[in-house]
């Protein structure tokens, strides 16, 4: 009698994604018919014959899956399909540009405008759109019906320096998405940067910019080979199929010229498609007991790093000019501006700190709340930016970009130092650990106060109506958005986590609550009468109760200590 094959383990691989390929492969093919079908009324054609090369770059994905499923590694297959999934609502946004004003969407691979008259969407653009959610759909089923594969490799190890490369490569392509895709010579096509672009692209980058660096630090923390390796090359895909059509357009277009932010996404996404060969290559039974991802050390130094960056690129935000006037305008006082001044030497401060051995591993759980400083000031700082270029014809100059890119590089060290603390998890019993009920309600109370510091104005004048969360929002508010998660975060997490982290945490909080009260000493003076606001007294009381709280998280260690020994 023929022995029957064993049956995958519950470990083993996952069954190959079809469904999640032919909805990729459905979303591929609705992309290459946009241009064909006609995306604007009166019809428009393309700068060039475009729908060929649109069509490979978006069938690639499940190509690729599909040639990693017929390979029997459906783990790899579903991995590929999750980055153009997560960087698909971005695309969607910026398609949207076509429907609000298509003459100023700056995409050739599409459409040459040729006249100054409104353009009305066709069925091009809802097949763009249609295309884009049903690559959303196939990410989400891929996610969905993975499961670890049986690799033989430590679960809690990838290579090193994998995270800090795949971390970089992100960080340069998000910059390139930020940064004009091209120049022109052509008076109806009018390329811009991202901070000079209409609001919907404005989004619509900003988002493309933040999803990059997210989705490579998921992928390349994953225990999984096949996940790291599907991961990384899907994401380098992804990234190809937004940065080579503005490439290709100024290769083949003699009106257009190339620009550096494409061409850094080019050499990102190869970057990243290298490192993903040796992030799927599963270890031998000696290299399994090693460590394999980043040791501990090395990823505290790279948050350390990349805080200290952060931190000097909006020092340097502060000390160069956000913006220029046109010459019959004069320059108008920038007093969001002063607040460069506290987010900057705090996460330099931060990154100095993580960086000495004897205090990184306290200092690390404050970084990663307090890293929401820097989008709470730069949003601010970028809002009047943009009113500036948008309503009187500024140009951003050195200050406004260095914020920017000081923003992601900050999201990128709060990644890192969150998964260095999962890494330090992985070597510690929690099976003891408690909810200290004391500190659970303290806490409770200061991440209350913290909110509200957040979300009432601490600034209150005749005629002044500050931005908020829940009313007058604006690129302002996404600052306070991201303070706020930040600061609701600690509080709910500290009292889940072990003392001596649980009082870091609570220190960010304050931290944070404490860049938010100094708004009304450093930029008061930005509407006559003014005063302090209720969110001032709340940030206060916040900061009170946040270092309170964070006392009695470190004594909790203390007496704990004392009664094991």
């Amino acid at each position: 009698m023929t022995a029957r094959p064993d049956a995958p383990s519950p470990a083993g691989n996952p069954p190959k994604p079809t469904i999640a390929i032919a909805a990729a492969a459905v979303g591929a093919l609705l992309l290459g018919l946009a241009p064909i079908a006609g995306l604007v009324e009166p019809d428009l054609a393309a700068a060039f014959p475009s729908w060929p090369l649109l069509l490979v770059l978006a069938v690639l994905p499940p190509a690729l899956a599909l040639l990693f499923g017929q390979r029997d590694r459906p783990g790899t297959a579903a991995a590929v399909l999750i980055a153009p999934a997560v960087l698909a609502p971005a695309r969607i946004v910026l398609d949207l540009q076509l429907v609000v004003d298509a003459g100023l969407a700056a995409r050739p691979e599409l459409l040459l405008p040729n006249t100054l008259d409104p353009l009305r969407p066709a069925t091009g653009v809802w097949l763009l759109i249609a295309g884009h959610v049903a690559t959303v759909v196939a990410g989400v089923l891929a996610f969905r019906g993975r499961e670890p594969g049986d690799s033989g490799a430590d679960s809690g190890s990838r290579r090193q320096g994998l995270l800090a490369g795949v971390l970089c490569a992100s960080v340069v392509a998000a910059v390139g998405a930020l940064m004009t895709p091209f120049s022109s010579d052509d008076p109806y096509l009018l390329p811009r940067a991202a901070v000079d672009s209409p609001v919907v692209v404005l989004v619509g980058g900003l988002l493309l910019a933040l999803a990059v660096p997210c989705v490579g630090g998921f992928v390349a923390g994953s225990a999984d080979p096949d996940v790291a390796r599907g991961g990384l090359l899907g994401l380098a895909l992804a990234i190809a199929g937004v940065a080579v059509p503005p490439v290709f357009a100024a290769a083949v277009v003699d009106a257009l010229h190339f620009e550096a932010g494409p061409v850094l996404m080019v050499l990102a996404a190869v970057a990243l498609a290298v490192l993903a060969l040796p992030a799927g290559r599963i270890p031998s039974d000696a290299e399994a007991g090693e460590l394999l991802l980043p040791t501990l050390s090395r990823l505290l130094t790279t948050a350390g790093v990349l805080a200290l960056i952060a931190g000097v690129l909006f020092v340097l935000a502060a000390l160069t000019p956000q913006l220029e006037m046109p010459s019959y305008l004069s320059q108008p006082p920038l007093y969001s501006a002063r607040m460069l001044w506290p987010a900057g030497l705090v996460l330099a401060g931060l990154g100095i700190t993580v960086l000495v051995p004897g205090l990184a591993l306290l200092v690390r759980p404050v970084l990663t709340v307090a890293w929401s400083v820097l989008p709470l000031v730069a949003a601010a700082v970028l809002d009047t930016v943009f009113t500036a270029v948008q309503g009187a014809g500024a140009t951003a100059e050195i200050g406004a970009w260095a914020a920017g890119v000081g923003v992601l590089v900050g999201i990128a060290a709060a990644i890192v130092a969150a998964l260095a603390g999962g890494v330090e998890r992985d070597d510690v019993d929690l099976t003891e650990n408690e909810v200290n009920r004391t500190v659970l309600a303290l806490s409770a109370v200061a991440g209350v106060l913290g909110a509200l510091s957040l979300v009432l104005p601490v600034i209150v004048a005749p005629g002044y109506t500050p931005p908020g969360v829940f009313s007058d929002f604006s690129t302002t508010s996404w600052g306070l958005v991201a303070a706020l998660t930040a600061v609701i975060g600690a509080a709910l997490l500290a009292p889940r986590c072990r003392p001596a982290r649980a009082s870091a945490l609570l220190c960010g909080g304050g931290v944070v609550v404490a860049v938010r009260v100094l708004e009304l000493p450093l930029t008061a003076a930005r509407a006559e009468g003014s005063g302090p606001g209720l969110g001032l007294w709340a940030g206060i009381a916040a900061l009170v109760m946040f270092a309170c709280t964070a006392v009695v998280a470190a004594r909790a260690r203390a007496e704990k200590a004392f009664v094991d020994a």
